[in-house]
């Protein structure tokens, strides 16, 4: 164990195997007599490394899922959540569901601007029952059992505004239908959920995943979307308050304003407002805070008063996503930002909310192992979708004029298309990627 001193105040213990890529020349050494940490610290890893992970395949969580220090826990038990993402359910993404908005099909817009043109060649009552029947379909009761097999212990479901409310903020009739259903499926097969907001009143992001390209990104600013944002989590939270198998919430996905632009404190100062908001209806359940996009651009959480959070960021090398070499460098500065400011500063959980490493094994192995090292909680993206790549565990659906529904598709065409959706009848499983990500659970 190496004691170091940064800025002069702030001390950390430096595990050369885990914190390979940081380079000892960036840092200040201290010369102080270091036996009485060597016994400290070696107690209380001692105490860590003998707490009893929690496990979900053999017992239901009697308590909430909540933070201790740089560590999630649950009913005394340390738990590292595994999981993978519900990506296309309850907001389509067209690159990874047979849908299309203009029949391009490399072209993505979101799911609510589609939904509004087949509303008006359609109508609202044939719309709605096509998108009920897609979602019959391409999510069932077998998928969770599916997950739960494998050994993940998470799914993170990513809805949208519409899903729970109406334009004018009233909460729809059947607002739950769906994520109870979701929930209650989750806790009969021992899986924990994450709620995860995708898309918010005026999207925080323009992006299509979002389910809105039209706005551009007109949350941030917009008292009336910020407002109706406020009103759908403090009617989710207390909806959901009792249920100890939703892990949590993730207030907004990739919350970047426009389009890659960055809105740090505006950003912050509005996760205050959602984090007031939902502590006002529930004090139990962990809140998952995103950043655009890394440790750096988050701020301390002692600023703003916030207790029992993770933050959450989202891996994805760009650049060289198949090149081990470009993949280590990549974590080795992901390494670096998390011993700066979250090891030595912040001390929240860490959970990668969203992630792939492309389709070179090596580079899944090394990813993965670099979680499992350092306790990290993840969901991969996605479960199912229409590629045939490591992007999903089952995929070969492919998308063509035929396979997907556009606004000219007639309503039976497109009932045929959406109930073709089911995993096993339609999707195939990608092994080999199984095989790998098996080995971590």
């Amino acid at each position: 164990i190496r004691i170091y001193r940064i800025d002069k105040r702030e001390f950390f213990v430096y595990d050369e195997n885990s914190f390979h890529a940081i380079k000892e020349k960036t840092m200040k050494k201290s010369v102080f007599n270091i036996i009485p940490f060597i016994v400290i610290f070696a107690l209380l890893f001692s105490a860590c490394s003998s707490k009893k992970e929690f496990d979900a395949k053999t017992a239901a969580p009697q308590g909430f899922v909540h933070a201790e220090g740089k560590h999630l826990a649950v009913d005394g038990q340390r738990l590292v959540l595994k999981g993978v993402n519900a990506g296309g359910w309850l907001l389509t993404e067209d690159w990874l569901t047979p849908t299309s908005l203009d029949g391009d099909l490399k072209s993505e817009h979101g799911l609510y601007e589609l939904e509004a043109a087949l509303r008006e060649r359609l109508g609202t009552e044939k719309t709605q029952a096509l998108f009920e029947t897609y979602r019959d379909n391409w999510w069932t009761e077998e998928d969770f059992q599916t997950i739960a097999a494998m050994g993940f212990n998470l799914i993170r479901l990513p809805f949208g505004w519409q899903d729970i409310m109406e334009a004018d903020g009233t909460v729809k009739q059947n607002a739950f239908t769906r994520l109870d259903w979701f929930a209650e499926c989750c806790a009969a097969n021992h899986v924990f959920v994450i709620f995860d907001l995708h898309g918010a009143f005026g999207s925080q992001n323009g992006r299509h995943h979002s389910g809105d390209t039209a706005t551009g990104g007109n949350l941030y600013g917009n008292t009336e979307n910020e407002a109706l944002t406020v009103k759908l989590w403090e009617t989710v939270a207390a909806h959901f308050k009792d249920n100890p198998w939703v892990a949590g919430y993730d207030l907004l996905n990739e919350p970047e304003g426009q389009p890659g632009g960055l809105t740090e404190k505006t950003q912050w100062d509005y996760y205050d407002v959602l984090y007031k908001a939902v502590r006002r209806v529930d004090a139990n359940h962990l809140l998952f805070l995103e950043a655009c996009w890394d440790v750096n651009h988050m701020p301390d959480p002692r600023d703003y008063g916030w207790e029992n959070v993770a933050y959450e960021y989202h891996y994805y090398n760009w650049d060289n996503g198949n090149d081990l070499k470009s993949m280590k460098s990549y974590f080795g500065y992901k390494a670096r930002m998390e011993l700066k400011y979250n090891t030595l500063r912040y001390r929240v959980p860490v959970f990668i909310g969203e992630f792939t490493f492309f389709d070179n094994p090596e580079c899944w192995e090394y990813g993965l192992n670099f979680f499992q090292k350092h306790e990290m909680s993840w969901a991969l993206w996605t479960y199912k979708g229409c590629v045939s790549s490591n992007w999903v565990l089952y995929g070969g659906y492919e998308r063509s004029a035929a396979t997907v529904v556009t606004p000219e598709t007639d309503a039976e065409s497109a009932r045929r298309i959406f109930e073709s959706v089911r995993t096993k009848e339609s999707f195939t499983a990608n092994e080999s990627l199984i095989e790998i990500i098996e080995k971590y659970l």
